[in-house]
Protein backbone atom coordinates (compact mmCIF):
# COMPACT_ATOMS: atom_id res chain seq x y z
CA UNK A 1 0.00 0.00 0.00
CA UNK A 2 1.19 3.70 -0.45
CA UNK A 3 0.28 6.49 1.43
CA UNK A 4 -1.73 9.42 -0.19
CA UNK A 5 -0.16 12.89 -0.39
CA UNK A 6 -3.29 14.61 0.81
CA UNK A 7 -3.96 13.04 3.62
CA UNK A 8 -1.70 10.56 4.62
CA UNK A 9 -4.28 7.40 4.50
CA UNK A 10 -3.03 4.61 2.86
CA UNK A 11 -4.35 3.96 -1.11
CA UNK A 12 -3.63 1.47 -3.82
CA UNK A 13 -0.86 2.04 -6.00
CA UNK A 14 -2.22 3.98 -9.35
CA UNK A 15 -2.00 7.27 -9.43
CA UNK A 16 -4.67 9.81 -8.17
CA UNK A 17 -6.34 10.36 -4.45
CA UNK A 18 -7.16 8.57 -2.23
CA UNK A 19 -11.18 6.50 -1.55
CA UNK A 20 -11.35 9.22 1.26
CA UNK A 21 -10.16 12.37 -0.33
CA UNK A 22 -11.53 11.68 -3.75
CA UNK A 23 -15.04 11.31 -2.26
CA UNK A 24 -14.78 14.28 -0.47
CA UNK A 25 -13.25 16.57 -3.14
CA UNK A 26 -14.26 15.46 -6.48
CA UNK A 27 -17.34 14.68 -6.71
CA UNK A 28 -19.09 18.33 -6.47
CA UNK A 29 -16.58 19.30 -9.12
CA UNK A 30 -16.66 16.56 -11.33
CA UNK A 31 -20.66 16.84 -11.59
CA UNK A 32 -20.44 20.39 -12.29
CA UNK A 33 -18.00 19.71 -14.86
CA UNK A 34 -20.16 17.32 -16.68
CA UNK A 35 -23.34 19.47 -16.32
CA UNK A 36 -21.36 22.38 -17.92
CA UNK A 37 -20.62 19.77 -20.54
CA UNK A 38 -23.91 18.86 -20.88
CA UNK A 39 -25.47 21.89 -21.58
CA UNK A 40 -22.44 23.40 -24.05
CA UNK A 41 -23.31 20.66 -26.09
CA UNK A 42 -26.75 20.54 -26.17
CA UNK A 43 -27.18 16.87 -24.50
CA UNK A 44 -30.08 17.79 -22.19
CA UNK A 45 -32.44 19.17 -25.54
CA UNK A 46 -31.31 15.53 -26.93
CA UNK A 47 -32.45 13.57 -24.95
CA UNK A 48 -35.42 15.60 -23.96
CA UNK A 49 -36.28 14.94 -27.79
CA UNK A 50 -35.67 11.68 -27.49
CA UNK A 51 -38.07 10.98 -24.56
CA UNK A 52 -40.69 13.53 -26.58
CA UNK A 53 -40.29 10.84 -29.86
CA UNK A 54 -40.65 7.71 -27.69
CA UNK A 55 -43.67 8.86 -25.96
CA UNK A 56 -45.44 9.81 -29.01
CA UNK A 57 -44.87 6.46 -30.46
CA UNK A 58 -46.04 4.65 -28.22
CA UNK A 59 -49.02 6.83 -27.87
CA UNK A 60 -49.28 6.01 -31.95
CA UNK A 61 -48.98 2.21 -31.31
CA UNK A 62 -51.73 2.08 -28.19
CA UNK A 63 -53.87 4.52 -30.22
Amino acid sequence: MVMCKKCGASKRRWPGSCSRCRARSDRPETAADAAELAVETGLLGWIGRGIIGMVRLLLRAIG
